[in-house]
């Protein structure tokens, strides 16, 4: 890799318009992290009626919420274990983590067990987690 020379190197918005496709990928990611704050700040003011749709109380939504911890956990376990592959795929690891996501806020409303309650919020917290380590790659 050659180095340019500071007289050579390019100043202000020329460097972003040289490189089309990383502006647009990182317009992408700015707009992507808006919309998964929506995603998981959605459950704040709708806790009380998802509560009792699954018939719990305040702590068994705690359980949901935790569970969307670990969630985070564990993809970011993943992608230290696989860096190599997070690396190299990571377009198609953000599809993935926004496709997700979308699937349970869709789903939220129409549950009635906690059960299935706690694995939709683990996997939206895996889909936080991996937008989070596309960040950094």
């Amino acid at each position: 890799m050659v180095v340019k020379s500071s007289e050579e190197s390019q100043f202000g918005i020329k460097v972003y318009l040289s490189q089309p496709w990383n502006l647009i990928k990182s317009g992408y990611l700015v707009l992507t992290w808006i919309v998964l704050g929506f995603h998981l700040e959605l459950i704040g003011p709708t806790m009380s009626i998802v509560a009792a749709n699954a018939k719990v109380d305040y702590s068994g939504m705690s359980s949901a919420l935790a569970s969307r911890s670990a969630g985070y956990l564990i993809a970011n376990i993943f992608g230290a274990i696989f860096q190599n592959i997070v690396k190299k795929h990571s377009e198609g690891l953000l599809v993935c983590a926004f496709i997700l996501p979308a699937i349970v806020v869709f789903t939220t409303p129409f549950v009635k067990s906690l059960i299935v309650m706690c694995i939709l919020f683990l996997i939206q917290g895996t889909a936080q987690g991996l937008t989070d380590l596309e960040s950094y790659y």
